[in-house]
């Protein structure tokens, strides 16, 4: 670099320097100004009475002043740029030293002509030689440079505060002053009702403050009587809404009064309230006449507010006033009205019919003509009859059973107003469906109903592999078509050793582990599949007609998916030529081309959105699936169980193993994603539930705690009665919603919930109607525990109660362990490079996708562990479940399933990384199975609690009775039905004829084949005999009919052809 070029950039720095001062410090002059222009603009702007004029100009002054600020401290300072000389001599007074020798060096150098070269270069050099020590860069004062680096900052943050501050404690004068147009002036203000009325001489009127475009935390009603003079000023009570609402209750008003609300400094305008003597509502009745197939007896309610009932219902309303009357009506919000007629000196009646949602309210007229609409809005809900709640409580699962064993299944329902039907529907191998008739109620309709049906295998050609789907229905009383079906379950038709378990994990030196997840994984994704459609087909009203469509279609993509898998594989089967070594291998293959031969034509179905259609084809499918697994097991068991691992038989066994392995977590069940979207509805709701449970448990709380003090202190106002209206009408409204959901989710648990609402509303009402402070006490004290009551069912069926999430916890726990064993076993066969070296990378990718899977399930596990762990219900339980959570934490399974991941990403043959990838897995596993033993040590305190072994006795009592009511419900209508005492047509007996004349016994039949029988009497324990009558002083047989004077004779074991549980609706025995 030139010797002139050195000296003019050292003066550049000084420029640069000047440059970034005169920045800082007008940046700090505008902050500055803007800070104190905006606390002053909003502390004008927040009052109420500055006007839309005054507010434009102060948003003009402030404008004005933020730029004549940036002009003077900023713009204008940097437009006076200091030439070279100028800083040169800006050097030089702050060092002396230089005797002008930077000056005349940086003159020289803009000045200099051609005969001076010589003695520039030397001014030149001579200044750079002088100032070679000197930091140009810190010639502008430091101090001041720091000081208002310092400042702007500061003020950068104080405007960021003041904004914030600003926004939380001044809203109004915020958006006055900052909204480029002028808000509506209404936005701004407080919304006082009833604003300017007449009333009626000792009426309750309700004051109420909405607060628009702020929200204050307290407001105050300023009240002066027409008798005095001063004013009173009282807290408003906070009402339970969106917006900022206040309300306070003026309690029998007797003279006019006036009034204003203001709410932190904001002023309503003064209303007035005139009191006339006019008629009004001391008292209303209800008497509620339900429709007739309800079967409910007339109802009265004294002293009510709301109307809620069935549609349909007439509801017999009662009206009591303060004057002698003569007329009156009940005008409804949508304009319509309902006369009342005079019934006494001061009562009025009318009939209303309960077939919508409104409001309304009374208007009454005296003898004098004089006419009193109230202000006071009632309610009337009309209700839907909801659907039953149907499930199979036995065996409430998928099933798997020999050709010739026996299950038995029980259906039960409940309706709000009766059941009317019961229904078993059925179909084996996809084949056609059937039906069975349970219960069908000729008279009274039971609100619950039980009913069971005997599934015998042994009367079908099945074969392992084979399956039979069923599933329930109940149809409500009024509305045949109002019905509900439970889910789809499958009874799988299982060999009659299942030695093949042991078969595959017998073996010494082959693949290791259970083939569990590999060969059942087809099936599993049928079944999925199976019951999605299942659910759509029969809930197809619970959907919007998009997200019904969106469903389908998501099935119908998974549907081709598991065609194209099982296509693979057969193809697999072909290129290894396998099909041709083995006769089962060939009946395999066979039966997955029929399963994709019924799956491609289901997709087609499902695309065409014609889900009824796909059913049955997707159920062949399975079935053929099915046989292909059983063929599968039959092949490991026969090839695969010698041990050592060398023979080809083994070999292809081994082969066939590996075909079978389906990359499940790169295949993720799409109407799985969509399903977990509808439960995350599901559990928004019952989340919402329960926040307002616990906001419901909570003002019941404090109204008890301030009617405990005014007891103590004296009678107050009349605002805690307004605030236990509102509390008990929110209540049951809680409780309808919940009701509702319980029956669209065919959920018994969330029915209890609405039922313990119910109750708390009750018990409000109730205490709102004793004069006794001792039982008003009781009352609010017996809502506050139903109240509670609701919220720990709630919290219990968002997972089940903590013996089940554990329970389910442990399984999974199980099975996430085995998984990790098949790992840490795949992984040490890489390590003993017991696997071709070209295979080693993608046996390392596979083994990668599926600790994904085991990574997932962990942390899955590890939130709902976490969750148990913070459970009141059982805290020996709770501690055990924390233990387990700190395990997984501690030994860092997470952390080493990831680090496990990066290894085997990394890891070949040459480089010895399979070795360490081998000890973390089994490092991982160790600790899985250490996870759990502590999952099961809390299950067992879960089961072995106090509260768990009497809940079960009760839950046990509670279903006994239930099954022996309703068995004699049933009992008894079939003696009505068929006015004799002699069953006949008792499963599985043809042509038998009832014997008559032999003393303590009748009709006994059950013997396939014999007639005729005579004479036997008190015969106990013949097997082979099908429902036996007339037997004395055998007890505990089931489907036994018949018989007299004979009671809780229940399920005779061994016979063929009877119905466990009273199963009278299926005569023939079985499937018929």
């Amino acid at each position: 670099m030139a010797p002139h070029e050195e000296l003019l950039r050292k003066i550049a720095l000084v420029r640069g320097k000047w440059k970034a001062f005169l920045w800082l410090r007008g940046l700090a002059w505008i902050l500055g100004v803007t800070v104190a222009s905006l606390l002053i603009g909003l502390l004008l702007a927040n009052s109420t009475s500055i006007s839309g004029w005054a507010l434009t100009g102060l948003r003009l002054v402030l404008v004005a002043a933020f730029v004549f600020t940036v002009f003077k401290a900023l713009i204008l300072p940097l437009l006076r740029t200091p030439t070279d000389t100028q800083l040169a001599r800006f050097v030089e007074e702050k060092n002396p030293g230089l005797e002008d020798r930077l000056v005349s060096a940086v003159e020289a150098i803009h000045k200099s002509k051609t005969e001076q070269i010589a003695f520039v270069h030397l001014l030149i050099k001579d200044a750079l030689d002088r100032t070679k020590h000197l930091r140009f860069r810190d010639q502008v004062n430091k101090r001041k440079f720091s000081t208002f680096a310092g400042l702007t900052a500061g003020l950068a943050v104080a405007l960021v505060i003041s904004v914030y501050i600003s926004s939380l404690f001044f809203p109004i004068g915020t958006v006055k002053l900052l909204a480029f147009k002028p808000p509506n002036v209404d936005a701004f203000e407080l919304k006082v009702t009833p604003g300017d009325i007449t009333v009626a001489r000792g009426s309750d009127v309700t004051i109420q403050a909405v607060a628009m475009g702020f929200d204050p935390q307290r407001a105050e009603v300023h009240l002066r009587y027409a008798n005095g003079t001063q004013w009173e000023i009282v807290t408003m009570e906070v009402a339970p809404q969106n917006v900022p609402t206040f309300r306070h209750l003026v309690f029998n008003l007797q003279e006019s009064v006036h009034y204003f609300v203001d709410a932190r400094g904001n002023r309503s305008r003064e209303f007035t309230i005139d009191v006339a003597d006019l008629p009004r509502v001391e008292k209303v009745d209800y008497t509620y006449h339900y429709p007739a197939y309800t079967g409910l007896a007339v109802k009265k309610e004294e002293n009510a507010t709301d109307i809620v009932a069935l549609k349909g219902t007439e509801v017999e309303v009662t009206i009591t006033g303060s004057q002698l009357l003569s007329a009156g009506r009940l005008v409804f919000a949508d304009g319509k009205s309902v006369s009342l007629q005079p019934n006494g000196e001061k009562t009025v009646t009318g009939r209303v019919t309960v077939d919508r949602t409104t409001t309304f309210r009374i208007e009454l007229t005296n003898t004098n003509r004089s006419k009193y609409l109230g202000l006071e809005e009632y309610s009337m809900e009309a209700l839907d009859d909801q659907k039953p709640i149907v499930e199979f409580t036995k065996p409430g699962r998928d099933t798997k059973a020999t050709k010739v064993e026996e299950v038995f299944t029980e259906l039960r329902a409940e309706d709000d107003f009766g059941v009317r039907q019961l229904e078993l529907y059925y179909s084996v191998n996809g084949g056609a469906e059937q039906k069975v008739d349970l219960f069908a109620s000729k008279g009274e309709h039971p609100k619950e109903m039980s009913a069971g049906h005997t599934f015998f295998l042994e009367e079908y050609d099945l074969q392992p592999g084979d399956l039979v789907t069923y599933y329930g229905k109940a149809v409500d009383t009024r509305n045949p078509a109002n019905t509900v079906s439970t889910d789809i379950y499958f009874i799988e038709v299982r060999p009659f050793g299942r030695e093949y378990r042991q078969g595959q994990q017998g073996g010494g030196g082959g693949g290791g582990g259970d083939q569990d997840d590999s060969t059942e994984a087809l099936s599993r994704r049928q079944k999925e599949i199976i019951a999605a459609t299942h659910k759509l087909v029969n809930n197809k009203d619970k959907f919007k007609e998009k997200e019904w469509k969106d469903n389908v279609h998501a099935i119908a993509t998974n549907q081709s998916k598991l065609a194209d898998q099982t296509t693979t594989v057969l193809q697999r089967m072909s290129r290894r030529g396998l099909t041709s070594q083995d006769k089962m291998i060939k009946q395999l293959s066979e039966n997955l081309k029929a399963a994709i031969d019924q799956m491609n034509p289901a997709a087609e179905q499902l695309k065409a959105e014609n889900a009824q259609a796909a059913e049955p084809l997707e159920q062949k499918a399975l079935q053929h699936l099915m046989r292909a697994e059983a063929l599968f097991n039959e092949i490991q068991v026969t090839m695969g169980g010698g041990g050592g691992g060398g023979g080809g038989a083994r070999q292809s066994a081994e082969d066939l193993a590996d075909l079978f392995e389906l990359e499940l977590d790169q295949n993720k069940n799409q109407y799985e994603t969509l399903q977990r979207g509808e439960m995350n509805k599901g559990s928004q709701a019952i989340d919402e539930a329960l926040q307002k449970l616990k906001e419901l448990a909570e003002r019941q709380q404090k109204l008890m705690q301030r009617r405990a003090m005014q007891q103590q202190s004296g009678p107050g106002g009349g605002s805690d009665q307004t605030s236990a209206q509102e509390l008990q009408k929110e209540t049951e409204r809680l409780a309808r919603q919940l009701d509702k959901l319980s029956r669209e989710n065919n959920d018994r648990q969330m029915a209890d919930v609405s039922r313990a609402l119910q109750q708390a509303a009750s018990n409000m009402q109730q205490q709102a109607q004793s004069g006794n402070s001792q039982q008003q006490q009781q009352a609010a004290q017996q809502a506050l525990e139903q109240l509670n009551r609701a919220q720990r069912l709630l919290n219990q069926g968002r997972g089940g109660s903590m013996d089940e999430r554990l329970a389910k916890l442990q399984e999974q726990a199980k099975k996430l362990k085995e998984q990790q064993s098949k790992i840490a076993d795949e992984t040490q066969q890489l390590a003993n490079n017991s696997v071709p070296a070209a295979d080693a990378h993608r046996r390392a990718q596979e083994i990668n996708q599926q600790k994904d899977g085991v990574g997932s399930e962990l942390k899955s596990m590890t939130n709902e562990l976490e969750s148990l762990s913070n459970s009141q219900e059982n805290r020996d339980a709770a501690n055990k479940a924390r233990a387990a959570t700190n395990t997984i934490k501690g030994q860092q399974l997470q952390n080493r399933i990831e680090q496990g991941r990066q290894i085997l990403d990394n890891a070949t043959p040459q480089n010895g990384y399979f070795g360490y990838a081998a000890q973390n897995e089994r490092a991982i596993e160790k600790g899985l199975d250490d996870v759990q033993k502590q999952i099961g040590q809390a299950a067992s305190a879960a089961n072995n609690s106090d509260e768990k072994k009497q809940q079960n006795a009760l839950n046990q009592l509670s279903e006994t009775l239930q099954r022996a009511e309703s068995m004699q419900r049933r009992l008894q209508a079939l003696q009505n039905q068929q006015g004799q005492q002699n069953q006949q047509g008792q499963q599985g007996q043809q042509g038998q004829q009832a014997q008559q004349g032999q003393r303590g016994q009748q009709g006994q039949q059950g013997q396939q084949g014999q007639q005729g029988q005579q004479g036997q009497q008190g015969q106990q324990g013949q097997q082979g005999q099908q429902g036996q009558q007339g037997q004395q002083g055998q007890q505990g047989q089931q489907g036994q009919q018949g018989q007299q004077g004979q009671q809780g004779q229940q399920g005779q074991q061994g016979q063929q052809g009877q119905q466990g549980q009273g199963d009278t609706r299926n005569p023939q025995g079985g499937i018929p």
